[in-house]
């Protein structure tokens, strides 16, 4: 048995740890990076007016910074690979985290496949693969309670109370939504069998020395609690309604993200992708045939219905829930209904945010917390483990031994697929193939000899700029300039004419010699096109020449099915001294 989790520990490692810095840093990443690149004091200061503990931010810049000391380089600690490999550890260490959990509920058996699932789930591999607390935090919320149950079992107050108490610390100084976890917690306790004397005292200490790093930090450190609580300001959270409703496709598809890792498929255009993305004009909408995947969108949802189907199916006592004679007397003995309470409870209460302001019932449920709409994934992470603990039950409790085994290679290779398109695709804006390119002509003696344009991405912050320092060995400060010139960078290209009037004004000046040019190729390449080869080289004039071109395709899924075909460019100058100058310098 042991032998097996080790073996599915090295299935889970692969799937987390390949191609690790293949995508590109995105925008909450960045914002992450921005912050644990300075003093400690000032991470403290960039996380004052957010509604974020600050233990993962001080955990991953102590990682960063150990990884700089060892290698020498600000650039490799603070790459894609250095920072996500912390939070991948944690994603690994979810695994065992689920087998010993799983163990309170069922035998060996069961708790290998739980581990199985837990191995190939796109979900919790997605977000093992980036930088924010998720991850970490998952991994916290499974060991603290599959140590809450075990303390609650064997009565080991010495062996099992302290663990209880470290896990419990760590997991709510990562992220407010941990005490999710100690609610469901409160009413386990509750309702367990034969409660014992000092099981209710020792757990309010627990949940006391948990709540000690929250509250000095919520109450006395920062202003959020005044900012957010007492003023009304929710802003921070209005993105969630751009991006996802409280529709029935949203609500049924919730247990498909967290098992099978998407949204209920769409089959774009949806107002939503052009919104978000930028993705939407009519060269868009022309060529949706050769921007998205039809037949994908048909596969998910004939996995999201045999999965479904197995999840109802599973209800059906088919057969017994095995267990070990040494769980005989666990306190989870005939509480498999608190592993759909650790569903049902944390999706009811954030689908009560939804409620419009404007309703009566508003103000009654949440009086002055007026909060945001919570409904999304990522946040309803904690829901995850028992879901996993639902669908293996539910594949063990099926008729016959090949209806079994072939629905869990079914439910697997699902999986398996889906978390590979993370390492497949790019799912992130590709800058960091644009930036590879461009750092092959690129001078730190002269900075401002090159000029570079990436297409327009609504992307709030900087993504760009971190990725062209890293790609040029620099270690990401707030206190320097950027590696290339703002004058010499241009993000946000929204439309062909603005790359071209780009090229056209770098042409004229004088200390530029190389142009780098990033666009979304388009489907119409003929000669004539404002962004071709032939009308660029007409727009820069003699002296210059094209010297590399490469195309790359940006992939999205995750509810919408589209790629964009990306090209990268370079021209030189063949004399500078052949440029004119720029009419107003």
């Amino acid at each position: 048995m042991w032998l097996c989790l080790l073996g599915i520990m090295g299935i889970g490692a692969f799937l987390r740890f390949w191609r690790l810095g293949y995508q590109c840093y995105w925008t909450d990443e960045s914002a992450t990076i921005s912050k644990i690149c300075g003093t400690f004091d000032y991470l403290l200061q960039r996380l004052s007016d957010q509604g974020f503990p600050p233990g993962w931010y001080a955990l991953l810049r102590a990682w960063c910074l150990w990884i700089e000391h060892i290698t020498g380089s600000g650039a490799t600690a603070f790459s894609p690979t250095s920072t996500r490999s912390l939070a991948a550890i944690f994603g690994l260490l979810t695994i065992p985290g689920m087998y010993f959990l799983a163990r309170q509920f069922t035998d060996r058996k069961g708790s290998l496949l739980v581990a199985l699932l837990t191995a190939v789930n796109p979900f919790l591999i997605y977000y093992a693969r980036d930088i924010k607390m998720y991850a970490p935090l998952w991994c916290m919320v499974v060991w603290n309670m599959a140590i809450f149950f075990r303390w609650q079992t064997t009565q080991r107050h010495w062996r099992w109370f302290p663990l209880f108490v470290i896990t419990g610390v760590v997991m709510t100084s990562m992220q407010s939504l941990a005490w999710v976890v100690v609610a469901l917690q409160l009413i386990f306790l509750i309702t367990r069998p034969r409660l014992k004397g000092l099981d209710g005292p020792l757990w309010v200490v627990a949940v006391g020395a948990m709540g000690a790093l929250p509250a000095w930090w919520f109450l006395n450190r920062t202003a959020w609690v005044d900012r957010v609580v007492d003023s009304g300001n929710r802003s921070g959270l209005d993105w969630i309604t751009r991006y996802t409703d409280m529709s029935w496709k949203t609500i049924a598809s919730l247990p498909s993200v967290h098992l099978l890792g998407y949204l209920w498929p769409t089959y774009p255009p949806d107002y939503r992708i052009k919104d978000w993305f930028e993705l939407g004009g009519k060269d868009f909408d022309a060529h949706l045939a050769t921007r998205s995947w039809p037949w994908l969108v048909q596969w998910e949802f004939a996995a999201m219905a045999v999965v479904a189907s197995i999840l109802v199916l599973g209800l059906i006592p088919w057969r017994g829930i095995r267990r070990s004679a040494e769980r005989a007397e666990s306190v989870t003995q005939h509480r498999w209904w608190w592993v759909a309470l650790w569903i049902v409870l944390p999706m009811g209460a954030f689908a009560l945010t939804w409620i419009p302001d404007d309703s009566p019932w508003h103000h009654w449920v949440w009086g002055k917390l007026d909060p945001r709409p919570l409904w999304e994934p990522r946040y309803l992470g904690v829901v995850a483990p028992a879901l996993l603990l639902w669908l293996a039950a539910s594949l063990r409790r099926l008729p016959t031994w090949p209806v079994r085994g072939v629905a869990i290679g079914f439910v697997v290779a699902a999986c398996t697929f889906s978390s590979l398109s993370n390492h497949l695709i790019y799912r992130n804006a590709p800058f960091n193939r644009a930036a590879e390119v461009a750092m092959r002509y690129y001078d730190p003696k002269q900075r401002r000899a090159i000029a570079v344009a990436e297409p327009a991405v609504a992307y709030p912050m900087m993504v760009e700029l971190l990725t062209y320092e890293l790609a040029a060995g620099r270690r990401p400060t707030m206190d320097e300039e950027p590696v290339i010139p703002y004058e010499n960078f241009r993000q946000g290209l929204y439309a062909p004419v603005e790359s071209a009037a780009f090229v056209a004004e770098m042409r004229n000046v004088p200390y530029v010699r190389t142009i780098v040019l990033t666009d979304r190729y388009g489907d119409v390449t003929a000669p004539a096109n404002i962004l071709s080869d032939e009308s660029l080289a007409k727009r820069l004039g003699p002296g210059w020449t094209l010297v590399h071109e490469e195309t790359y395709e940006w992939h999205y899924e995750w509810r919408y099915y589209i790629f964009h075909t990306w090209r990268t460019r370079v021209w030189v100058r063949e004399n500078p001294a052949t440029a004119t100058r720029p009419q107003n310098p």
